[in-house]
């Protein structure tokens, strides 16, 4: 029950076996939420468990020894089920749904959770598991309990849950002795919803469905090059034949035109670039794959006014096929290569996705938020490497900077939406008011558009002093027990200890300060 002076609410852990695993997950819940809000709130949560607080005792069944001395003392119980149900006692099936029932009977709280995760089936016992399944199936119309898959996702909804309960009843507390609702307005990891133990992500995006299909369109290329080439007599047979049909005036001119035109010839970078892709990918190609007949290029193309004039050439639908494809595998792998570049450099940025979240009773107003980062630790978007000029627009077509570095809404988590005008830029093309024709944006043309667009996304003030990179941002509005995330992710070129936080707003009349630690491999 709470005691004097610290209020201290204890916590009953109630398990059974195969999920003993999981007390290190609870203890560090309770130990973040007692560091983060325990001593601010004057109150502290101690957990209680059947191995550590019971005593020997006689005069009565054991369970009910074990309800005595700990669990009607208890102000909550978390309890995990998996695969096991526990031993029976003589009212419950279990010891553990004993305990739950004395718990609820008082009308207290009850964290409960039925954990997913894949175990081997040798290691089921399946009478118990049968006996969890029922149990679930009985309480599921209650609203009391969650799915888990895992450790990390247990350890994110307890947190949270644990952090809304038992800051409702300082709320609830300080509402009855004060009169006076407050919002209470922290910095939290989206992920964890917690300010402990951060640890910074990686994007995974080699791994990408997106670059995968983008590999096995380069290798349905090679394959149909492979299977369609044109062998050397073909290409002397067809020669051959286009000497013998000169019957018209039509026929000698598409003659003297082939032969003042020059042999197509494949330059060796084009060579080395499609050659060295299929080395590296174990792809062997056909021994005629460059052989292209007797195409040639036209001397005597027509120029097109105010653009560039694509080249002509002559030959058979066969060859001139041919030599296009060969053309589309060539900048299919230019633009594969530099995907990689660029994913490459991406995947190896180390970031975090913060939230700021108002864990208060009443909603808050005009909310700004300072962020001071370790100066040399912060990656700035203006510093992010550009993508290459064979990509850069497929990029901003498919929104790929959104993607990447805005933080995406979730269930319990609102995206940023609050953003500053920005006046709009246009496309830096050449146009002549004279003409129709419009050339296409140059590669410092499109990169001006893609940074244009990163300053949409990261929005923040920036400032500096000789510690810190300081980073500001407002929010409007934020009703009571919600979070919003930050207006994008946090990129680290060395990835700081803490970061340090202050906010001011409306309904706050002092400045919360708070620090943000983080995991370093």
């Amino acid at each position: 029950m709470p005691r004097e002076g610290v209020t201290i609410y204890d916590l009953l852990i109630s398990c059974p076996g195969d999920v003993t695993g999981y007390l290190q997950l609870i203890k560090e819940a309770v130990d973040n939420f007692n560091k983060l809000y325990g001593s601010l709130n004057n109150i502290q949560v101690s957990i209680k468990h059947w191995s550590t607080d019971s005593f020997p005792e006689s005069g009565d069944k054991p369970q009910e020894l074990l309800n005595k001395q700990i669990v009607r003392e208890c102000d909550a119980a978390v309890a995990i089920f998996w695969t096991r149900f526990g031993t029976a006692t003589d009212n419950y099936g279990s010891g553990t749904e004993e305990e739950i029932e004395e718990m609820l009977s008082a009308d207290k709280q009850v964290f409960m959770y039925f954990l997913e995760a894949p175990i081997i089936p040798s290691n089921i016992d399946i009478k118990q598991y049968e006996k969890v399944q029922e149990f679930k199936e009985r309480y599921k119309d209650r609203g009391i309990f969650f799915i888990v898959n895992d450790e990390s996702d247990f350890q994110r909804l307890f947190t949270n849950h644990l952090s809304l309960y038992f800051l409702k009843l300082i709320s609830e507390k300080e509402t009855y002795q004060n009169k006076n609702i407050k919002p209470f307005v922290t910095i939290r990891d989206k992920n964890t919803l917690s300010d402990e133990n951060v640890l910074p992500k990686q994007f995974s995006l080699l791994e990408s469905k997106f670059i995968n299909e983008k590999q096995s369109r380069i290798n349905e290329y090679i394959d149909e090059l492979n299977s369609t080439v044109i062998s050397e007599e073909s290409g002397i047979l067809e020669d051959k034949t286009k000497q013998l049909i000169i019957h018209s005036k039509e026929d000698a001119n598409v003659d003297f035109l082939y032969k003042m035109a020059d042999p197509v010839v494949i330059s060796d970078e084009f060579k080395d670039t499609i050659n060295n892709f299929a080395k590296e990918n174990q792809i062997k190609l056909h021994e005629n794959f460059w052989y292209l007949g007797n195409l040639r290029k036209d001397k005597f193309q027509v120029k097109i006014p105010f653009g560039n004039s694509s080249p002509s050439y002559i030959g058979s639908d066969r060859e001139k096929k041919r030599f296009s494809k060969l053309n589309k595998l060539y900048w299919e792998i230019i633009s594969y290569k530099e995907y990689i570049e660029y994913f490459t450099y991406i995947d190896n940025i180390k970031f975090v996705e913060l939230i700021v979240s108002n864990l208060g009773k009443t909603y808050d107003e005009d909310i700004d938020v300072k962020l001071m980062v370790p100066k040399g630790c912060l990656l700035k978007h203006n510093n992010l490497l550009y993508p290459g000029e064979n990509i850069i627009e497929e990029i901003q077509e498919i929104e790929l900077d959104e993607l990447l570095f805005k933080i995406e809404e979730s269930d319990s988590v609102d995206a940023y939406s609050y953003f500053q005008i920005i006046p709009s830029n246009i496309e830096r093309i050449n146009i002549n008011p004279s003409l129709t024709y419009i050339t296409k944006p140059s590669y410092e043309d499109q990169k001006y558009n893609y940074k244009n667009s990163l300053e949409h996304i990261f929005i923040y003030k920036n400032f500096t002093n000789s510690e810190f990179d300081i980073l500001r941002f407002g929010i409007e509005y934020l009703k009571h027990n919600s979070s919003m995330a930050f207006p994008s992710i946090l990129m680290f070129e060395n990835v700081p200890q803490t970061i340090e936080y202050e906010i001011t707003s409306k309904y706050i009349p002092d400045v919360v300060k708070g620090k943000i630690h983080l995991k370093i491999d």
